[in-house]
């Protein structure tokens, strides 16, 4: 890692704790915790490399950039609470136009506090409902990259996200290991939502924090206007 960004996710771990003290963002109140939990958990998408899909360019050798021109990907960190994913990414990658979006308007606030603290240039944060959001047209099928690390089914989070991806766009879910029925019982969901599984990126973090993986999904086109259904829904009810 290079020094000078690996000495601002420190910062970045400082930062969200002093925060983190005075509003409940995460469990992980060390930094030790912090840094793993939260900031090298969220830099496993770095490891992952995809190839270009025309007509947009959703993800391209992330990592492994040096020497070649970076495209200027539009990412949405959907549910994003105390900033993670979205932070350490927006450090990492500064080339790269990042969004933030919860239902939470104090988590929303306190993050922007943090990214104010960082100087960080490249956020956009945004309260809301995915329900309501991926109905709007400014939002709707905007992003090249919609990433989430939220706690729920692999088919409701699919419903939450498919609505913000272009088509050949991506959606990658932070996940355990153990999810095989979870897997099976999203097979409606991925075909209702075009979203196919391309990738299962494993990974492990330092300590007792063990294995995790990304999921990757392609969505393939357009998605139909009925997705999301209203609020609530996709979690009461998920396609299954």
């Amino acid at each position: 890692m290079d020094a000078a960004i690996e000495k601002s996710l420190k910062e970045l771990c400082t930062v969200f704790l002093k925060e983190n003290a005075m509003i409940n963002l995460s469990a992980f109140r060390t930094e030790e915790a912090c840094w793993v939990g939260n900031i090298l958990d969220s830099l496993a998408f770095q490891d992952l490399e995809l190839s270009p899909s025309p007509p947009t360019s959703a993800l391209a050798s992330l990592g492994s950039t040096v020497g070649k021109p970076a495209p200027s990907l539009k990412i949405l960190d959907l549910g994003t609470g105390g900033g993670f994913p979205l932070l350490p990414l927006a450090i990492v990658n500064p080339e790269y136009k990042f969004t933030g979006m919860d239902a939470t308007t104090k988590k929303i606030e306190a993050v922007k506090r943090i990214a104010d603290a960082m100087h960080l240039t490249n956020i956009e944060l945004i309260v809301g409902r995915a329900e309501d959001a991926g109905h709007d047209p400014k939002l709707r099928e905007q992003f090249d990259v919609v990433l989430s690390r939220g706690v729920a089914e692999i088919a409701t989070l699919l419903e939450y996200c498919a609505p913000f991806v272009k088509p050949k766009g991506h959606i990658v879910l932070w996940k355990s290991l153990h999810i095989a029925e979870e897997l099976k019982n999203s097979m409606l969901a991925r075909a209702e939502l075009s979203s196919h599984l391309i990738k299962e990126h494993a990974y492990e973090l330092p300590g007792n924090f063990g294995k995790r993986q990304l999921l990757v999904f392609e969505k393939a086109s357009k998605l139909s206007g009925k997705y999301p259904r209203g609020n609530g829904e996709p979690k009461k009810n998920p396609l299954h």
